[in-house]
């Protein structure tokens, strides 16, 4: 299973028609494709004003065939070209395949938090292994399912962890259950520096925020 993303940057002065404009994309996106598409807008987070699309694919085919009815339909086309004045640059796209767990299409999601990393040279193997025990041990201590990802485009061995939460209360209660396990600190400290490269810029957390 993969997971796809496209991200884009609202420009200031155009913020409510921007966020109608995306609401109205996402809503033809899922109609034209039949994959549901998730709108989410980052929060409490680095580069304020950026939203993104999101969806779960099987394979690579059924990702190919979104894109080509997407590319085909002359009203979704004409509507991403009029976006383009209301957001800053172009647009980011990522792919990245599910390690660890599984996508729960019937759970109610209002916030997504984010970590990613990148495996050290020589530790592609030993990261994909410690990065989905990360994640299970997250996921015996809070109670809430995480996501463990391998990127298959962008930083080369980049991986991610992705958690979803019903609300903003459900991550605070998250944060505070995992530092609250002196276990799963060590285990951290331990394992990850050994396997993933000590570099802030590609070591980052986020927070987003759904919005359809």
């Amino acid at each position: 299973m993969y997971m796809f993303s496209r991200q884009i940057r609202i420009d200031g002065g155009h913020g409510r028609e921007a966020m109608a404009w995306a609401l109205a994309q996402t809503e033809k996106a899922t109609k034209i494709t039949g994959l549901p598409m998730g709108l989410f807008t980052q929060v409490f987070s680095p580069d304020v004003g950026t939203i993104g699309w999101s969806t779960f694919v099987p394979d690579l085919a059924t990702l190919e065939a979104a894109g080509d009815k997407l590319n085909a339909d002359d009203a979704f086309m004409s509507a991403t070209e009029q976006g383009a004045a209301l957001t800053i640059g172009g647009a980011d796209d990522a792919l990245a395949q599910v390690i660890h767990g599984e996508p729960d299409p019937n759970r109610q999601i209002e916030y997504a938090t984010v970590v990613r990393a990148a495996c050290a040279a020589g530790n592609l193997t030993r990261g994909m292994e410690v990065g989905a025990e990360i994640a299970q041990r997250a996921e015996k201590i809070t109670g809430t399912p995480t996501l463990f990802l391998a990127d298959v485009t962008g930083t080369y061995g980049g991986v991610g962890w992705v958690t979803g939460h019903e609300n903003v209360q459900a991550i605070e209660a998250t944060q505070q259950a995992l530092a609250a396990d002196s276990s799963f600190g060590k285990y951290v400290d331990k394992e990850a520096a050994s396997v993933y490269a000590d570099e802030p810029a590609l070591t980052t957390q986020l927070i987003y925020r759904r919005l359809a």
